[in-house]
């Protein structure tokens, strides 16, 4: 019988202690009276608009994730098991990336018959396509800074030679030779290889370009979310609201990204708080009640619909003690 700790439940534990955490202490930040205070002036529609908005965000990125299974090589797997799979894997963002990469793989084998190792990849070339997404949002910033536009025109000139970069495989194996001798960049640079190496039809051109552009709409409608806990809070509707909003959204989910936290959680939520204070001018209480709401309505929100699809499904997706026993090993 297994214990209790080898369970998939029991790796969720350290990133819900951590993720609690940092609400409580953007709270405490904020001054906790002040940022009830904006709770209870709080409009709550837009809370629930902001719910949909990333509903809109878990759609497109679902398209983009069953397109790159598809293309992939898990032809088999149907739009509802796919669908199944991709909601359940939110919850796994909380646990370390290998770990959570693992669990998916076994439940895609599982369903599809696709080898775990091929899925795991599958899904890192998945996580790359969101940060060159991600990367582009930024130019939307132009909405809010238009005298920047030079700045934002070098984003999505990078954007588009990173696209260009990737489909000349001895450029990139030599950067990569270069870069995992730099200290920050030596964990990254063998998954960027296992990538290249086991899902090549992913990263041509075409492949790249349609999985980019569905990350894009779906993480400007996260972004969009973000525009609206703002209006909750009593800020108009403006095209310098939603560029800031973008443009926040963008560099804090950057952040996480580019952090070993499971999620980006801490760092997203400090530099979205922080970036709102010291980019807008927010009073404190109004940055950390915002950047609670926001996480609350999107990555928690997730977090939530991930849990029941594994009580609904979880038998079929094969949710079973013993996997903690195998990625462990």
């Amino acid at each position: 019988m297994n214990s209790p700790k080898n369970s998939v439940y029991h790796q969720l534990i350290p990133g819900i202690i951590l993720g609690v955490g940092v609400l409580i202490g953007l709270m405490i930040l904020g001054n906790a009276n002040r940022v009830s205070l904006e709770f209870l002036q709080f409009h709550w529609a837009y809370f629930a608009e902001a719910i949909f908005f990333s509903v809109i965000n878990f759609f497109f990125r679902f398209l983009k994730r069953h397109f790159c299974l598809n293309l992939g090589g898990s032809k088999q797997l149907t739009l509802g098991q796919s669908f199944q799979l991709f909601i359940a894997g939110f919850p796994l963002a909380l646990t370390p990336m290998k770990v959570g990469e693992a669990y998916k793989g076994i439940w895609l084998n599982r369903v599809s018959g696709l080898p775990v190792e091929k899925g795991v990849t599958v899904f890192l070339v998945d996580h790359l396509s969101d940060g060159l997404s991600i990367f582009l949002v930024t130019v939307f910033g132009t909405l809010a800074y238009p005298e920047l536009w030079l700045f934002f025109l070098l984003i999505f000139v990078l954007f588009l030679a990173a696209i260009f970069f990737l489909q000349v495989k001895p450029m990139v194996q030599g950067i990569f030779n270069i870069s995992e001798k730099l200290p920050f960049l030596e964990k990254m640079v063998p998954q960027l290889r296992e990538c290249m190496d086991g899902n090549p039809e992913l990263l041509r051109f075409w492949p790249l370009i349609l999985s980019s552009l569905l990350g894009v709409i779906s993480w400007l409608a996260d972004g969009s979310a973000l525009t609206l806990i703002l209006m909750g809070l009593g800020f108009p509707l403006t095209w310098s609201l939603v560029g800031t909003s973008l443009l926040v959204f963008a560099f804090s989910m950057l952040m996480g990204i580019l952090s070993s936290f499971p999620a980006g959680v801490g760092v997203v939520e400090v530099a979205m708080a922080a970036l709102l204070t010291a980019m807008v001018g927010f009073k404190p209480e109004i940055a950390a009640a915002a950047t609670i709401l926001f996480r609350l309505a999107t990555f928690w929100f997730g977090f939530l619909a991930g849990l029941l699809i594994w009580l609904i499904s979880g038998k079929r997706l094969g949710i079973q003690n013993i996997e903690g026993r195998i990625i462990e090993s």
